[in-house]
């Protein structure tokens, strides 16, 4: 901002008699000096100074803009943690009002968002002014920091000033157009911010320009991580799209992978092999699918689902051998609708974002729920469908009975079955977007449910009637009480941030209720936050978390997970480098015992220190064969750990039916708790030696090995 002092009286040259005590007067605009000879200049500007905001005039609603105040901006991106010292600004429209005392002022500020154009300006990281008489208009001036400011994270960084008023101070900008619409995340590196120009925006009204400010940033970068250091190695090859899912459709004990398309990708001794062509699936285009036995053969099918208007939905009959039949059409399901029209096609159907596989009744048999999305050209929901299975191969629909929500009027994103309340049946939560509530049905055990979301603290934060967007959710135990702690991931803008549902971790408080502790949690704003992942990456006990952004530009946020409900920011030393992410999800792809990771391509992890255990489940005595919506907790002589058997999470995504628990430097298992859907219960006991597999099914049987 833009300082006004009253002009000190001129430094006398009279020298004062040591006797006295007392110093010369200081200089009220000391020479700031030189910036240190190893710091490195970024500049975004590629031409002369030819522009200034009162050169462009914008108008906003009537408003001349130059009229009122304004912020300036210049963002720059770090690739790497660094130390700022300070910044260069070309300065101009100094006026004759300035005495050569006076202080023109401008800072270093935190990003707000990521979305590349909003800045924290009530927090600036430090400030920097100079006397308007060592300014020289169309001369750049130094701004050296009074203390270096360290940058911990990759990132976004901006150097901004206020102008108050008409006749302040303005910067310079050099009148090369980067990118007239600025249609990418790096086209354009300047902004505009009015505090004041509309009140219904938590923080005025922010634009971005094309063009570049004559301002530079002068770094020290503070770490140079070689690549191949990285926590996180890409591996070179598979390219997902926007959503994975993981299963092991040969029982080979490899877990493989469909992705959008869709792509069938078998992991041939940890390596993927895309082996689409001839498995049917090329015949049955979906934008995702979720594996589930729903036929009780003991191999694998999945469902395709399409978020399009006029893509149907699939049901894939797997044989074990890679083969996938399509009974969708005896199957008696669809996703038809007639009473939302999006498309003159007489064939439309909902928009399905994702789908979940769950034994709603616990008669041993997979059904199914579709979250449907909205028809975005007439802003309509579609209401979601729930599939019953017969269990000859036939589905009758459920939707709207039995508890669930006929005419829900909201817009799913993802479905999340867990039994939330370890009650011993499946529930089920529905993550809803465009400022819709989410739902949670918990189950009565019975084949019914109850929407009680509000009641438990899972629908989001209600302002006048309107709620979050919620892309993705994930369920895992974040402060090792053995329950169900959840993550949803919401995408809110800055201009509604005091109002906004942001990133939620809900805890659980038990009794079916879950409470709000994101405030504390320590994850950083994204604008755009898309879909959590839950895994121990580094095998010490505490689940982790990915939550990849949408957009472009915008970086996937990786937190290590301290055991308590809080989480600890590292975008560095991990090296995932998915931008504009939307689905994420884990499996161990290399036998290592670590948890592996899917987002747009795939991941090896490298991270992990600690011992580990898997657990894969096998239902062979009344509950589905793969054992979704099981709750597997393991007992060690360093404590336990809970973990539960995915039927769909995120965003249409679905982690490995393989349980992987970090154990430390624990080197033992004593026992495996499982609970079924339906409430059985199986236990059985070791000893068992850390970094190994076990396999229980669940008449018992216990089996060590990567396979059974």
């Amino acid at each position: 901002m833009i300082a006004w002092w009253m002009a000190c009286s001129e430094p006398t040259t009279t020298e004062v008699p040591a006797t006295t005590g007392t110093a010369p007067a200081a200089d009220p605009c000391p020479d700031p000096g030189e910036f240190p000879a190893d710091t490195e200049i970024l500049d975004n500007a590629d031409g002369p100074a030819e522009l200034t905001l009162f050169d462009i005039g914008w108008v906003y609603y009537g408003t001349d803009t130059t009229e009122v105040p304004q912020w300036e901006a210049a963002r720059f991106e770090l690739p790497h943690p660094a130390q700022i010292v300070g910044f260069d600004v070309m300065w101009t429209n100094l006026g004759p009002k300035l005495g050569d005392e006076d202080l023109v002022e401008a800072g270093l500020y935190p990003d707000f968002g990521y979305n590349g154009f909003d800045f924290d300006a009530p927090n600036p990281y430090a400030t920097s002014a100079r006397c308007a008489g060592d300014i020289v208009d169309g001369v750049t001036t130094t701004h050296a920091l009074g203390e270096p400011v360290t940058i911990d994270h990759p990132g976004l960084v901006y150097v901004a000033h206020l102008k108050k008023k008409p006749k302040d101070p303005v910067w310079w900008m050099d009148g090369t157009i980067t990118d007239a619409y600025c249609a990418t995340f790096d086209a354009c590196r300047a902004a505009w911010n009015f505090p004041e120009l509309d009140a219904n925006y938590y923080n005025g009204v922010s634009v971005i320009l094309p063009y570049d400010y004559k301002v530079r940033l002068h770094v020290r970068w503070l770490d140079d991580r070689a690549p191949e250091d990285a926590s996180f190695q890409p591996v070179p090859g598979p390219s997902f799209g926007s959503r994975t899912s993981w299963g092991d459709y040969d029982n080979d004990g490899w877990d493989d992978v469909v992705a959008s398309g869709l792509q069938l990708w078998r992991n041939e001794g940890g390596s993927l092999v895309n082996v689409t062509a001839g498995s049917g699936l090329e015949f049955a285009p979906a934008g995702g699918a979720v594996w589930g036995d729903y036929d009780g053969d003991g191999c694998p099918d999945l469902f395709g689902f399409n978020e399009g208007y006029s893509g149907p939905e699939y049901l894939l009959r797997g044989d074990c051998n890679g083969h996938f039949t399509d009974e969708t059409a005896a199957s008696g399901i669809t996703d038809a609708t007639t009473d939302t029209f999006c498309t003159e096609d007489p064939y439309e159907t909902a928009a399905t974002a994702a789908a979940g596989w769950l034994d709603l009744d616990a008669d041993g048999l997979l059904d199914l729920y579709l979250a449907n999305m909205i028809c975005w050209d007439t802003f309509k929901p579609y209401d979601d469908r729930v599939w019953h299975n017969l269990g000859d191969g036939l589905f009758e629909d459920w939707s709207g009975t039995r508890g669930f929500d006929g005419d829900d009027d909201k817009s799913g994103r993802g479905a999340a079955p867990v039994d939330a309340d370890q009650d011993g049946d499946v529930d089920l939560l529905i993550n809803n977007y465009t400022l819709y509530a989410n739902m949670y049905y918990e189950n009565q055990g019975d084949g019914t449910v109850i929407e009680r979301a509000e009641e438990a603290g899972l629908a989001g934060d209600e302002s006048e009637g309107y709620f979050g967007h919620t892309i993705g959710s994930a369920w895992g135990d974040l402060d090792g009480d053995l329950d169900f702690d959840a993550v949803h991931a919401n995408l809110a803008h800055p201009r509604f941030y005091d109002f906004s549902d942001r990133t939620k971790v809900l805890l659980n408080e038990g009794g079916g209720f879950w409470s709000d502790a994101s405030e504390s949690a320590g994850l950083r704003y994204q604008e755009t936050h898309s879909v959590p992942s839950l895994a121990d990456f580094d095998l010490d006990g505490d689940l982790d978390m990915v939550i990849t952004a949408v957009y472009d530009g915008r970086p996937t946020d990786y937190y290590w997970g301290e055991g308590d409900g809080t989480f600890r920011l590292d975008t560095y030393t991990t090296g995932i480098t998915t931008e504009n992410g939307w689905g994420a999800s884990t499996a161990d792809v290399d036998h290592d015992g670590d948890p592996d990771l899917a987002t747009y391509e795939l991941f090896r992890n490298d991270a992990a220190t600690g011992r580990w255990f898997q657990v894969r489940v096998v239902g062979d005595a009344g509950a589905n064969t793969m054992g979704l919506g099981a709750t597997v907790v393991i007992d060690t002589p360093g404590g336990s750990w809970l973990r539960h058997v995915s039927g769909g999470n995120g965003q249409g995504g679905q982690d490995a039916a393989t349980l992987i628990y970090g154990l430390g430097d624990v080197d033992t298992v004593d026992a495996v708790h499982i609970t079924w859907p339906g409430g059985s219960e199986t236990h059985v006991t070791g000893p068992w030696a850390a970094d190994a597999r076990l396999w229980v099914t669940q008449s018992g049987v216990a089996t060590v090995g990567w396979t059974r």
